[in-house]
């Protein structure tokens, strides 16, 4: 594993000192809801293909690529807390601890064929294209951009008629529970102009979202999501009192919400 030169950039991903197993439980959650569809999304990767996953968090798309580059392809996992990528043992897999805010890129060795992200940018709050223009150095003339990040201040009840629906909504205020905690809510839908500011051509961007129950593998990973968001934000009593009364709905199998709207884009570097 490489080490980086520089310190870590505090916003870069929600922090896992002190609840490393709650933050695991929480990232096989992410994998289970997210990977079948960033695998299909991704499927245009090719044999020999050299790729970098950007905030890879416990590694499962950067074993997918592994596998899709085959063994005369090669794969680097960054993220700025290894703790989860130590453990994989993939030949074509190289592992290194790096910021792609602070760190020098010449870590990450030669140019990219595909450099990819997810659900890491919409954390970077307010250096987002700074971190897309280095990703953009990373590729290789001809070489593609791919990342998924979404809208968050979608995901909210859709049933006024029940018990929970007018609590929820005093406490999320149409997504404004991000903002006033300096996120961009609609950050996912801004993607395509970002990636055609930093010099992108060939756009694509593709977006779905689904209505999906309480106690649902989603509303079970969006929990311990919001909570820890939360905490991360200095949490008083008053929105630890609001976060309650939104993870009680969304324990509830009765409370149906529509999720978050997920922003997949590619973008390609000129030759």
């Amino acid at each position: 594993m490489v080490e980086p030169t520089s310190s870590q950039h505090p916003d870069y991903r929600l922090a896992a000192a002190g609840r490393e197993s709650a933050e695991d439980e929480r990232l096989d959650l992410l994998e289970q809801i997210y990977d079948p569809s960033s695998r299909r999304r991704r499927s245009f990767v090719q044999p020999r293909w050299r790729c970098l996953e950007v905030g890879a968090g416990r590694g499962s798309m950067a074993v997918w690529l592994a596998e899709q580059v085959g063994p005369t392809g090669r794969v680097v996992a960054t993220d700025i807390d290894t703790r989860y990528l130590t453990r994989l043992d993939v030949p074509n897999l190289e592992v290194i601890r790096h910021s792609i805010l602070d760190d020098p890129l010449d870590l990450l060795g030669e140019p990219f064929d595909l450099v990819c992200s997810r659900l890491m940018l919409f954390h970077l709050k307010g250096v987002q294209e700074q971190a897309i223009r280095r990703m953009v150095e990373c590729l290789r003339p001809g070489g593609w951009l791919f990342d998924e990040d979404c809208d968050w201040g979608t995901a909210a009840p859709v049933d006024p008629a029940h018990p929970c629906y007018d609590d929820y909504q005093r406490v999320w205020r149409d997504g404004d529970w991000w903002t006033s905690r300096g996120y961009d809510k609609v950050f996912g839908q801004k993607l395509p102009a970002l990636f055609e500011r930093c010099g992108l051509q060939e756009l694509r961007n593709e977006a779905s979202t689904e209505v999906v129950r309480g106690g649902s593998p989603w509303a079970r990973w969006w929990i311990p999501t919001l909570e820890v968001i939360n905490e991360l934000d200095g949490a008083d009593e008053a929105s630890r009192r609001g976060v309650e009364v939104m993870t009680a709905a969304l324990a509830d199998p009765t409370f149906w919400l529509e999720r978050e709207v997920l922003h997949a884009c590619w973008g390609r570097r000129a030759l």
